[in-house]
């Protein structure tokens, strides 16, 4: 919602800035809750980290995957940015709809991130890594020691800086600044087979990431009049006749970056959408995540097998691995291995037609930067348990009891045991 700039009654600006148009309000848009994959952590965070106890029961084992925290643009989407959209931000000046106040954004808008540190974690997404390892610590104090050695804990994290630095932020976080030099990292792996299975899986490049038909439903909403309303409103706005979609989406992009960066400072690329049409495009990146690394096509989800061995090799109770598993990885493993679990997928498929329904696969929501999984053994009295935790929140596995938290490890292990026991991944993987 727009509202009356009220700044002009209390904070003097220049005599050329009038104060009779409506500007943006962050407050009133909310558009950090839609920023489908590029969404901060703190929109999602649990900050209740209270000491999670069952009676009899004593946590003994956990295993969690994590995806980096905040990061900056990669290289292309910094070029675009100095060039397409620096020029775009000289026609929105000259002849944008906007109020002035936005306007004044724009002048002062300029683009400082060095190209050697594209994708590069950003001090924001050090710091949600940080603070989820203290609210994990809390949760499970008796669990998570503060002191490290290697027998207790293992980190793992992909070939890139992004992973590594989330890495070293959360074990930052668990131990303390001076002490996290005597943690000990194995070797990365550019395609490491279970923090990153599917760089391994050509079969999947080949009829999914790199299938022009997996993008349909994207394409198909693309040309809705729900989309082409928002071009045309943008085209208005802007004052740039002939602005595309894929600049729209750029700019969708560069809003998001530039909001997860920094709370407390509002990209003006931001001051273009509403709480309304950044719904579209948001549902233009839940479409292509859907199809892409969700549940479009069985292959994605089904590769993730080595991931879900991995992940019962070290909760087992009688493991000899070491009690505690993080690893530091990317939006792709999450998504994948959230639709390995069978979690928020919907009875009916997501098409074109989805949007302004309700369904559960929202990125903005499961796979916001630094999103996490983890998993936690109880011993009991009754025998081993399993915790699950998906952003910090108790979830519920599809077919472990409904009615309590804890699911009995042998149920647990039934529900994947057949998708691990068939898990063939170079026959499944190889093109034929």
């Amino acid at each position: 919602m727009k509202i009356l700039v009220f700044f002009c009654l209390f904070f003097p600006f220049p005599t050329e800035i009038s104060c009779d148009t409506e500007c943006f309000d962050p407050r009133q848009e909310n558009l950090d809750h839609h920023l489908a994959t590029k969404t901060p952590y703190r929109v999602v965070a649990n900050k209740n980290d209270e000491k999670i106890i069952f009676d009899d029961c004593t946590p003994t084992r956990a295993w969690g995957i994590f995806r980096h925290g905040t990061r900056n643009p990669s290289r292309k989407q910094l070029f675009r940015m100095r060039t397409t959209l620096s020029e775009y931000r000289d026609i929105i000046l000259d002849r944008g709809k906007l109020c002035d106040i936005d306007k004044e954004r724009f002048r002062t808008w300029n683009v400082d991130v060095d190209d050697a540190e594209q994708k590069f974690l950003v001090p924001e997404g050090e710091m949600e890594l940080i603070e989820l390892a203290e609210r994990i610590q809390n949760r499970f104090p008796s669990l998570f020691y503060d002191q490290y050695d290697n027998l207790t804990y293992r980190f793992k994290y992909t070939d890139t800086q992004r992973a590594k630095k989330s890495a070293e932020s959360f074990a930052t976080g668990l131990f303390g600044r001076e002490n996290i030099r005597q943690v000990w990292y194995p070797r990365a792996e550019s395609r490491d087979p279970i923090l990153r299975f599917y760089k391994g899986c050509p079969r999947w490049k080949s009829e999914v990431d790199k299938n022009p038909d997996a993008m349909e439903q994207v394409r198909l909403f693309a040309a809705s009049d729900q989309f082409l309303q928002v071009l045309r409103d943008l085209r208005v706005k802007t004052g740039i006749e002939d602005l595309s979609a894929d600049d729209i989406h750029l700019i969708y992009t560069t809003c998001a970056f530039e909001t997860a960066w920094d709370g407390r400072k509002i990209s003006p690329w931001c001051s273009l959408f509403d709480k309304e049409n950044i719904k579209v495009l948001e549902f233009l990146e839940d479409l292509e995540y859907y199809w892409i690394d969700g549940y479009g096509y069985e292959l994605t989800y089904r590769q993730a097998c080595p991931a879900g061995r991995n992940m019962f090799e070290h909760l087992h109770p009688e493991s000899k691995f070491p009690n505690i598993t993080l690893y530091f990885t990317h939006s792709g493993t999450l998504l994948k291995y959230l639709a390995f679990l069978g979690l928020y997928r919907d009875p009916e498929v997501l098409t074109h037609t989805s949007f302004g329904h309700d369904y559960s696969w929202k990125p903005s929501k499961i796979d916001t930067f630094g999103s996490n999984l983890l998993f936690v053994t109880f011993s009991c009295p009754e025998g081993s348990k399993i915790l699950s935790m998906h952003q910090e929140r108790i979830i519920q596995i599809p077919g472990c009891p409904p009615d309590t938290p804890l699911c009995d490890y042998k149920i647990f292990y039934e529900n994947f045991k057949d998708k691990i026991a068939n898990c063939n991944f170079e026959e499944m993987c190889t093109i034929s």
